[in-house]
C-alpha cells in the first residue's frame, strides 16, 4: 500500500506599490445595452430614439407646457387637463378608438385586467400632415403680445 503525501504549499501575498495601484485603477463599467425585443429587432434604433424613450412627461410638465403654449392661467388649465386625461383613460379602458388630430389615432390592440392594474396596449398613428397643420394654425401667443 503506497501512501501519497502532500505538502502544503506556502503562498505569499503580493504587495502592491503606489505606482502599481494607480495604474490598476478599476475602469468604469459601461451601461448595459437594453435587451432587444424580438418583435422589434428589425427596426433600426437610433441614438435619438433611445434618448427619447428615456424621457417621461408627467402631469405637471404637461400642464406647464399647455399653459406656455396657450397663454391661459394655470388654475384654469389644470382642471381641464385632468378631466381630459380621465376621459381619455376611460375611453381606452372601454376599448374605444381615439381619433384626436393632431395627437393621432389610437387603436387598442390588447386589454388585460389585473388585480391592482389594467394593461392597455395600443397603436398610435400620427399623420405628418396633421402635425404640420397644427403648427401653423396656432400662432405664438407671446408674439401677439410683443406687437
Amino acid at each position: 500500500m503506497v501512501r501519497k503525501t502532500t505538502t502544503a504549499r506556502k503562498t505569499t501575498a503580493r504587495r502592491t506599490t503606489k505606482a502599481a495601484a494607480k495604474t490598476t485603477a478599476p475602469k468604469p463599467v459601461a451601461a448595459k445595452a437594453p435587451v432587444e425585443d424580438t418583435a422589434t429587432a428589425d427596426i433600426p434604433v437610433t441614438e435619438t430614439a433611445v434618448k427619447a424613450a428615456e424621457k417621461t412627461m408627467g402631469k405637471r410638465e404637461l400642464i406647464d407646457r399647455v399653459v406656455a403654449a396657450s397663454g391661459i392661467k394655470k388654475s384654469a388649465a389644470k382642471p381641464v387637463i385632468e378631466a381630459m386625461l380621465k376621459e381619455l383613460g376611460d375611453g381606452l379602458s372601454r376599448g374605444e378608438t381615439l381619433n384626436l388630430q393632431p395627437f393621432g389615432k389610437a387603436n387598442v390592440k390588447r386589454h388585460k385586467h389585473l388585480e391592482n392594474a389594467e394593461i392597455i396596449e395600443l397603436r398610435l398613428r400620427r399623420s405628418k400632415l396633421a402635425l404640420k397643420a397644427a403648427e401653423t394654425s396656432f400662432p405664438d401667443p407671446l408674439a401677439e403680445a410683443a406687437e
